[in-house]
């Protein structure tokens, strides 16, 4: 079996864990082979992955899908040379729209999702089959250890952004009459913290005036990349608010914020820079806790961050899903909270801050879940078997 991995630059941050898989690929005895997209000729890149003839070949976020002319279609290359091409999406594949809407037809597609909610994304693109799914993993070798005294606290993990700034940047941007509808979409996932876009745009859509409801039905009709761009934007927009809501009631506590941050600082909180993962990371061995807040291109599942966080010995303290407990216990694993209920999370970090041994041992525990549970080696075996399967079908039916 010989797995072509398609180089985009797309295996950066939490995402390098699925380069994991290529070793353990490697280790089980399959034929692996990197070309890289980014650099060079791309034909060239793809006449070689063509010379090396792939059973299959593999991406991140569909950032490695190749698209071929045929007069006035499109056809996926996977199609035309007959090879399965196999996309792990580690973000909502919703993002990733425009990559993706020439897979709608493609019969050797095979995308495989880290939250069972991405379905909802591939679906409204018109991509119905062969969906498969595995949950987020780390790559020991790819972190490092945690190392030295702990220093920090707390720290907040971003992005972070005033969603005054972002809403300006896409409002200019928007037909006018679009404008009630972005806000109310995005307030309405803002008091619903478990609602995904899709869901909360049609919901929302059914409350308007009949004519607005078929101006917008026409719209997306007939300009579809304009209306997922627009759902996108309700999305990250949606994210700021949870995370900006948050921030700006734990004034005065000595906060430290990581990632990037665009906005007014608040009385307390200080930005941490960092030039590379691999500040990140140690950041993170110094802290007992890191506050997070799931976006909403995370709708159900747990993400790559927190398990990293637990991976260093971090306490992550957890926007509460009813989907947690399933990846981490809340109150032994991690520290959860209610993304709406102020006095909580208010309560919850000043205890911890008061109790550092409490929150040194749920960040010790998260560390030996994550070292237990969270490992490409089950993921990496999950998938061979279904490449298996494929190839076991394919020559059925050519019998």
């Amino acid at each position: 079996m010989k797995i072509a991995f398609l180089k985009t630059g797309n295996e950066t941050g939490p995402n390098r864990h699925i380069l994991a898989l290529l070793r353990h690929f490697q280790n089980k005895g399959l034929q692996v082979k990197e070309f890289d997209l980014t650099s060079g000729d791309i034909q060239e890149a793809v006449n070689q992955m063509l010379e090396f003839s792939p059973t299959f070949s593999l991406d991140v976020n569909g950032a490695g899908v190749i698209v071929g002319q045929q007069g006035e279609e499109r056809i996926p290359i996977c199609d035309a040379f007959g090879f399965v091409h196999v996309s792990i999406f580690t973000d909502d594949p919703l993002l990733y729209f425009p990559t993706l809407l020439d897979m709608r037809t493609a019969s050797n597609f095979l995308p495989v999702l880290c939250d069972l909610k991405y379905m909802d994304s591939l679906r409204m693109l018109g991509i119905n089959k062969g969906l498969f799914y595995i949950t987020p993993f780390v790559e020991k070798e790819f972190m490092r250890e945690p190392q030295g005294e702990k220093d920090i606290e707390v720290v907040f993990v971003g992005p972070v952004s005033d969603p005054e700034v972002l809403a300006r940047q896409v409002i200019n941007n928007l037909q006018e009459h679009l404008i009630p509808f972005f806000f109310e979409v995005a307030e309405f996932m803002f008091r619903n913290p478990e609602v995904s876009v899709h869901v909360a745009s049609e919901y929302i859509l059914s409350m308007f005036h009949q004519n607005f409801q078929e101006e917008i039905n026409t719209w997306r009709n007939e300009k579809p990349e304009e209306y997922l761009r627009l759902l996108n934007d309700i999305s990250i927009y949606a994210t700021s608010k949870k995370r900006w809501y948050l921030l700006s009631f734990l004034d005065g506590i000595d906060l430290k914020i990581v990632g990037e941050f665009q906005g007014e600082l608040r009385e307390g909180h200080e930005i941490l820079p960092t030039s590379s993962y691999e500040d990140f990371l140690e950041v993170l061995s110094r802290s007992y806790m890191a506050i997070l807040s799931f976006p909403f291109s995370v709708p159900s599942g747990i993400g790559f961050t927190p398990l990293e966080v637990g991976f260093m010995g971090c306490a992550p303290v957890i926007d509460y899903r009813m989907t947690l407990q399933g990846f981490l216990t809340p109150g032994s694993e991690c520290i959860a909270y209610l993304p709406l209920d102020r006095a909580d999370i208010e309560e919850k970090i000043l205890y911890y801050l008061e109790h550092p041994d409490e929150a040194l041992s749920i960040g010790q525990s998260a560390r030996q879940k994550v070292l237990e549970r969270f490992t490409p080696e089950d993921r990496g075996d999950f998938l061979i078997s279904v490449f298996e399967q494929i190839l076991e079908g394919a020559k059925k039916s050519s019998e």
